[in-house]
């Protein structure tokens, strides 16, 4: 059958082979969908999730400096009383206070571990973005292989009818006399030959779903039974891109590429680190400034009996302020200053070593659109062209006009021809979807 017929009954076919799973019970799975399960299911995400949820508490851990501490202390003490001891010496003390403590001021250390820890939930966040945005291309890359796998089944079985049929043909004539052994010989090598091929797409078929069933979080790494992967498309990419000569490149200029870098989470991720840095600075330098800090305490410190730390007249209270500061430490502060200043330096130059490579490839993803587009509009010109010509020196061959070695050499030309077809499709959608993920747009 030719292309362009197919062209016309492919998605007949496909929306029969959709009903026909959904009255089997079996759920057709697009990229899109693959994509959402692996983002809900996939273990790597719960961890990074978790990550998050550290992140958010380290800030209440951080805020927690500005609120007093409040503490009460209960002790019983017993010295053995020996002829030493002075006059009025009690074997036994009993002491129950309650204290308070408030830090009026620690040179904005305070302000800037709150700020800095705000900024590690952001980077978390980030980082988790940026995990989905790596699972959602792995996602992609094994369903498109799984689709190849598959379409290089379809060409595989294909070939070996076309050549079962012609070892029939050619088992016929020579039990006529009119045929040569050696041609029987040739469509039984040929049969073999795209069974091997069959076997070997079988077996990559099954590697690219154990692949997938990982990614989706599948405890056995294996897709269950239910589950159906949605064909190639054929007049299309998948997409809603068209395979026409006329199709332009996706919209871009170069003032979006900071729109795009924009939304690249692991650029996010460290350009909070910056932000963070900075914060880490001014952490530093608290060393530089002293810390003031209100004391108080309210009880009996020094009981003689039990009960006495129930005796409200031996209770008594103490209220203080407690100034701390640094004249010496080695040059400690100012190492630790220098020290993050340094690391500040050192991420806003990776920052733009990313940015710089994240141009490289999104401008390297959109030229790989357009080159795939085209190599596509070729190759499914050339097919057509290809089995045209088989079909035509079949016919030649069984009137005895072509030789047996220009049938296999036309017969060859459409399997490669087939099987670069699928390659072209599964490359466009394989460079649409580096350019989403290059720009931070594939996660749906």
């Amino acid at each position: 059958m030719k292309l362009k017929h197919l062209k016309t009954i492919i998605p007949m076919v496909l929306m029969t082979l959709f009903i026909a799973s959904s009255a089997m019970g079996k759920e057709l799975i697009t990229m899109i969908s693959a994509k959402q399960m692996a983002l809900e299911k996939n273990p790597s995400l719960a961890a990074a999730r978790e990550r998050v949820n550290q992140a958010r508490e380290a800030i209440v851990q951080a805020r927690a400096a500005y609120l007093p501490t409040i503490s009460t202390t209960s002790t019983w003490n017993y010295t053995e009383n020996t002829g030493t001891s002075t006059y009025g010496y009690n074997e036994k003390q009993y002491a129950n206070r309650i204290s308070a403590t408030q830090l009026l001021f620690d040179g904005f250390l305070r302000k800037y571990t709150t700020l800095a820890a705000s900024y590690g939930k952001k980077m978390s966040m980030a980082s988790r973005d940026d995990a989905q945005r790596l699972l959602a291309w792995s996602v992609a890359q094994s369903f498109l292989n799984i689709q190849l796998a598959r379409e290089n089944i379809k060409i595989a079985e294909s070939d070996m009818a076309f050549n079962r049929q012609q070892e029939k043909e050619a088992l016929t004539r020579e039990k006529a006399g009119t045929g040569s052994l050696s041609d029987l010989l040739n469509f039984r090598t040929k049969v073999n030959t795209a069974n091997t091929f069959l076997i070997s797409s079988r077996q990559d078929l099954k590697e690219s779903c154990h692949g997938l069933a990982a990614l989706l979080g599948y405890a056995d790494a294996q897709l269950p039974q239910n589950l159906e992967i949605a064909p190639l498309e054929i007049n299309d990419t998948g997409l809603g891109i068209s395979e026409n000569k006329n199709m332009p490149a996706p919209p871009y200029e170069d003032n979006d590429m900071e729109t795009f870098l924009a939304k690249r989470p692991d650029l996010l991720q460290t350009a909070y680190a910056v932000k963070a840095a900075e914060a880490k600075i001014k952490m530093a330098a608290a060393g530089y400034y002293p810390t003031v800090s209100l004391t108080g305490s309210y009880g009996v410190s020094s009981g003689e009996t039990f009960s006495d730390m129930a005796d409200t007249d031996k209770m008594g209270g103490a209220v203080g302020v407690t100034v701390n500061f640094e004249l010496f430490s080695g040059g400690s502060t100012r190492s630790s200053v220098l020290e993050a200043e340094s690391a500040k330096k050192e991420l806003k130059n990776e920052l733009e070593s990313s940015k710089l490579t994240a141009m490289s490839d999104i401008r390297s993803a959109l030229e790989d659109i357009n080159t795939t587009r085209q190599q596509l509009i070729l190759q499914k010109e050339n097919t057509d062209l290809v089995e045209r010509m088989r079909n035509l020196v079949e016919k030649e061959y069984a009137a005895g006009q072509a030789s047996l070695v220009r049938l296999n050499e036309v017969q060859n030309n459409l399997v490669s021809a087939l099987g670069n077809l699928a390659i072209a499709r599964v490359s466009l959608i394989l460079a649409m979807e580096r350019f989403d993920y290059y720009t931070g747009n594939n996660v749906h």
